[in-house]
């Protein structure tokens, strides 16, 4: 199948681009700059680049128009809603020029639940409206209703794994190494967390599975239920801090948000219709491996940040989830 993936540069859609290249696919990788050390990556395994804006059409509509799969694995930190509904009216023209039936998978995350009185989320548990986050389900429904497309909603949980690249792990491994640990909200919540190489084989099985996934909503990530405060400290302790971790309240931040609320996802509808279990058994079992493997990916002359405002470090956009 060709495909093609947003985000390639980023955390998520960069190891997934390699992942379905590796399954046998035709992958082009939608990045912004061609020349950055990732995008040389792809193209040493096999991804082909496309170089482009998603708030620019013209910069990719041929690879869209081209494509029997379209998997969206971006996050507009500075517009969320305007730079997906470009995409999405983009894919609506091609659409009615031409009106094959091509795969649109479109990615959130676990964040978009908000505070909900159920303790473990699944598709069908509705979010919190007043959330921060609760424009990101509305562009779901939007999704779904698209004509002329098969359309997939994917939920991931939080990333781990391999370089760590924007994720909150690798944030943490940072601040051992600085020597200063705070957390900022609610030291009781807890996240799901699903390891990058796990996400990027269940894109895959949703790129093969065609039209029966149509229509569906998946959460992904392992069944894990680790207090957020309890993957910090493994962090920063295999970083080498030692000391007391602060508490404090949430910043002022949307995105601080994600600290006051418990995120549990569970994934038993795709094991049940995708055949699709994690192959890591979680974050904490082998924690010193993720670390080294974070460690070995930064440069010498790169500092590791957070991106501001960011609402779901699930999915960010300057390197995706």
């Amino acid at each position: 199948m060709r495909v093609l993936v947003t985000g390639a540069s980023g955390y998520a859609g960069f190891h997934t681009a390699i992942a379905l290249r590796a399954a046998g696919h035709q992958v082009h990788g939608l990045v912004r700059d061609a020349s950055t050390s990732r995008a040389v990556e792809l193209r040493r395994n096999e991804v082909h680049l496309a170089q482009g804006n998603l708030k620019q059409p013209e910069t990719y509509w041929k690879y869209v128009e081209t494509s029997d799969a379209i998997v969206h694995i971006v996050n507009d930190l500075q517009d969320p809603q305007g730079t997906d509904n470009t995409l999405l009216q983009t894919m609506a023209t091609i659409a009615d020029a031409s009106p094959r039936k091509r795969l649109f998978i479109y990615t959130t995350g676990c964040s978009v639940y908000g505070k909900v009185p159920e303790r473990v989320m699944d598709e069908t548990t509705p979010g919190n409206p007043q959330h921060a986050l609760a424009f990101r389900m509305n562009m779901e429904q939007k999704v779904l209703a698209m004509p002329n497309f098969l359309k997939v909603v994917v939920r991931p949980g939080f990333l781990y794994g391999k370089d760590g690249h924007t994720s909150m792990s690798g944030l943490w491994f940072q601040m051992g190494e600085e020597g200063k640990a705070v957390y900022h909200g609610d030291p009781e919540r807890g996240w799901s967390w699903v390891h990058v190489s796990d996400l990027a084989e269940a894109y895959v099985r949703l790129v093969e599975s065609g039209s029966s996934i149509d229509g569906e909503i998946f959460c992904l990530a392992d069944e894990q239920r680790f207090k957020c405060l309890e993957v910090m400290t493994a962090c920063v302790r295999v970083a080498g801090f030692q000391g007391d971790i602060e508490i404090a309240p949430a910043d002022s931040s949307d995105w601080s948000s994600i600290f006051d609320q418990n995120e549990f996802i569970t994934s038993r509808k795709a094991y049940r219709l995708l055949g699709w279990n994690p192959r890591h058994t979680g974050i904490l079992d082998d924690i010193e491996i993720y670390y080294a493997s974070w460690k070995a990916a930064q440069s010498k002359d790169k500092k590791y940040t957070l991106p501001e405002n960011t609402l779901s470090p699930t999915v960010t956009s300057k390197g995706t989830l």
